[in-house]
């Protein structure tokens, strides 16, 4: 495929996501691999290449920089793509896929009145991928967020539709000093498939559509899980044993209101033993219209051998569940995703004393809060994420990242 024969398919509403800001439009499009595969007769996709298409067109009075790096860090250059498939016995092969990857690189200076296109050779990304283009100008920066769903599957949140547990006659609003009370009333832990047994606290609250707390979890770094299968067990249990990662290794699944999480995400290390990860589950509460998520998270520090697992092996936790809970306050605020934090009460407190033991026989401990995010659909500075707390005895605390401090005094 010719370089305009792929801009006039990338170009096809089915393709492409368009926004304009300013007099400035972008549209962009991230490659499935047939689409890479036939656009670049080349396999880029097995070596962890995904190709996004990006134009922009600016009818604005001012010149423009993209800065690729925005929308991957780590993203490939052109010739470094290339020398993916290097051949030490045809020179002249490598000299037509290093020019053809080279031509087809986007420009990143757009003059005004100009339209510049071209690709940005992503990492693969399964799941949902995000898109975002950032455009310098002279003492102003445009910003264009695009997230796809791509149609990779296996992923939970792809085979879980939670709303059919809560219809719409069963959902209920609450208003903002009124959800602490409400938050209190919901099950303390999570627990087995009986319910005759308690597993980790529930200590997280995400507020926002199902759309927006994914794409916060994504753009802060965060994997999707995949379904357990025995396709995924068999990956996990081959990375237990020689070593390595595994982003999207599935989770067990533990229980809230008689069901498995409707959806997990997890920010892995290098090693499969070391992760944290978090479980999601829909409440029928309902917050100035936005759903309302309870959730578990807690961080993997190691493995071990057990028969409670199906695959012999599972993950031991860090017993303080808080540093794992407050880690994604952090990283949520670092990655301008909140609007509004605070904490709630509704676990029980666990001294380190004398701690509790999750399903897995696990020990741990906690000051008995929840964090409560309410996810920003748009970016928001971390000075201006509104701190919002339902307990009493804090009203009035010093709260270092917390510019707009409001207590509820229910």
């Amino acid at each position: 495929m010719t370089a305009s024969q792929a801009e006039t398919l990338y170009l096809g509403r089915a393709n492409s996501q368009a926004m304009t800001r300013n007099q400035v439009t972008v549209r962009v499009a991230a490659l499935r691999d047939a689409e890479s595969r036939a656009a670049f007769d080349l396999p880029l996709a097995m070596h962890g290449v995904q190709p996004v298409w990006v134009q922009i067109e600016n009818r604005s009075a001012l010149p423009y920089w993209f800065m690729p790096a925005f929308m991957d860090r780590d993203f490939y250059s052109a010739r470094e793509t290339a020398y993916l498939f290097h051949s030490n016995s045809s020179g002249s092969s490598n000299a037509q896929i290093e020019r053809m990857l080279t031509e087809r690189q986007v420009k990143v200076h757009v003059e005004p009145g100009q339209t510049v296109s071209g690709f940005v050779y992503t990492n693969l990304t399964r799941g949902i991928k995000l898109l975002n283009v950032e455009l310098l100008g002279t003492r102003q920066l445009l910003r264009f967020d695009f997230a796809r769903e791509q149609d990779d599957g296996g992923f939970d949140y792809q085979t879980v539709k939670p709303e059919k547990f809560y219809p719409q006659e069963r959902q209920y609003q609450v208003g903002l000093k009124a959800l602490g009370a409400e938050l209190q009333k919901l099950a303390c832990c999570t627990t087995n498939a009986q319910g005759s047994a308690q597993g980790d606290p529930l200590n997280l609250v995400m507020v926002g559509s199902e759309h927006d707390v994914l794409v916060a979890l994504v753009r802060a770094g965060w994997d999707f899980t995949e379904t357990i299968n025995a396709s995924s067990v068999s990956h996990m249990v081959s990375v237990f044993s020689f070593g390595g990662s595994y982003r999207n290794s599935p989770v067990s699944a533990l229980y809230f209101d008689g069901r498995p999480q409707d959806f997990a995400m997890q920010r892995a290390r290098a090693s499969i033993s070391q992760r944290n990860h978090l479980r999601l589950w829909l409440t029928p509460l309902l917050v100035e219209g936005a759903p309302v998520w309870v959730g578990q998270i807690s961080r993997d520090i190691g493995v071990k051998v057990t028969t409670r697992s199906p695959t012999l092996t599972t993950h031991v936790i860090d017993p303080d569940v808080d540093e794992s809970r407050d880690y994604l306050l952090q990283d949520m605020l670092m990655t301008s995703n909140v609007a509004r934090w605070g904490y709630a009460a509704g676990v029980d407190k666990i001294r380190q004393e004398e701690p509790r033991t999750n399903l897995g026989g696990d020990p741990y401990f906690t000051d008995g809060r929840r964090l409560v995010l309410f996810v920003a659909q748009h970016p928001r500075a971390i000075q201006d994420a509104e701190f919002f707390q339902w307990h009493p005895e804090d009203c009035g605390s010093t709260k270092p990242l917390a510019v707009h401090h409001h207590c509820s005094k229910d």
